[in-house]
């Protein structure tokens, strides 16, 4: 799932999207993602072969239009999304929640130990196959 999520971003933030971590010293802006949990999805008559994937998009930059530009992106690329891509199916992806998060909050580096960055934080969910 992580590599097909990846390639449905691929146009925003000019291709940067890692998981979990961005290389150092990387081109601002970019998004980091971290799947937060993974879960069966259940009819009534038990696992109905899908599964529910929590997803945190963080989108990180210096100047703030850029991050918003980027995460109005991630919105329209990923809300309602359904489709395959790469043998992974993608029943639907849902945002679910949308943080502005001030400068402070957005972490520092060794490259940039004064943080002048901000961070919008998306939350998605997304109904899948199982790899």
């Amino acid at each position: 799932m992580e590599t097909a999520l990846l390639s449905l971003l691929a146009p925003v933030a000019g291709g940067r999207r890692y998981f979990v971590t961005a290389p150092q010293g990387e081109t601002l802006p970019y998004l980091i993602l971290n799947r937060v949990s993974v879960q069966p999805s259940y009819v009534m008559s038990g696992v109905d072969g899908f599964v529910q994937s929590r997803v945190q998009i963080d989108i990180y930059g210096d100047k703030w239009p850029d991050v918003f530009a980027a995460s109005q992106q991630v919105g329209t690329i990923l809300s309602g999304y359904r489709g395959e891509i790469n043998g992974i199916r993608f029943q639907g992806i849902f945002v679910e929640s949308v943080r502005d998060l001030a400068s402070g909050d957005a972490g520092q580096s060794a490259d940039r130990p004064v943080n002048n960055l901000y961070r919008i934080s998306i939350d998605i969910m997304i109904n899948h196959t199982p790899e």
